[in-house]
């Protein structure tokens, strides 16, 4: 059975300052670049070989995922794209401000900013769900590497919940890695461990 490697961007300068990111965009830190290749190391220990990865198109997905790319010696060819349907939840007239003006916090900010500019939570777990599953589909029997965001993986995490052969209650810090086992014949995602290279 196919495996997705769904994994979350290393630590930026935004979170850093505690500021909204969302769909505005902010430069991994030093810290965050030895995450990824903290995470590298991981895919290494694990033996782990991919067939194809993508990200977010925001830089610091982006960034994450070319870190990666670079330090595993067995994904050096492979084949890589930005992928729009994964880039990270909108927090509407909150991005680049402080986390503390929000009402909600950002992990899961259900339908709360909709009214202000912010995705709608089904819309968004929507999209997720569809650029992921197609993702598989168009690379049948490969398993895939994909860089994104915290938020976004919490949606994608929470359609699959059903599913999880694994616990659910765990924070996604940056470089988290979730894997999923995908069924091509019913299109279904089924986490069987999230892990914390970083820890």
């Amino acid at each position: 059975m196919p495996t997705l490697y769904l994994m979350r961007h290393g630590q930026t300068e935004y979170n850093l300052q505690k500021l909204v990111q969302g769909q505005c965009d902010s430069p991994l830190t030093e810290l965050g670049r030895a995450q990824a290749r903290q995470a590298a190391q991981w895919y290494i220990d694990h033996d782990v070989h991919i067939g194809y990865a993508c990200s977010s198109p925001l830089g610091r997905a982006h960034s994450t995922l070319e870190i990666v790319l670079a330090e595993v010696p067995t994904f050096a060819e492979v084949p890589h794209a930005d992928e729009p349907g994964i880039i990270e939840r909108s927090y509407g007239i909150y991005e680049a401000g402080p986390v503390s003006n929000m009402p909600i916090t950002p992990w899961n900010t259900h339908d709360m900013l909709a009214d202000c500019g912010g995705d709608r939570e089904l819309e968004a777990r929507a999209r997720i769900v569809e650029a992921l599953t197609r993702t598989m589909d168009e690379h049948p029997g490969e398993d895939i590497l994909a860089v994104a965001h915290g938020a976004i993986i919490t949606q994608f995490k929470l359609a699959w919940e059903d599913h999880a052969r694994c616990p659910q209650d765990v924070y996604l810090d940056n470089c988290s890695i979730l894997i999923f086992d995908y069924d091509p014949a019913t299109q279904t995602f089924s986490n069987r461990e999230i892990v914390n290279p970083c820890a």
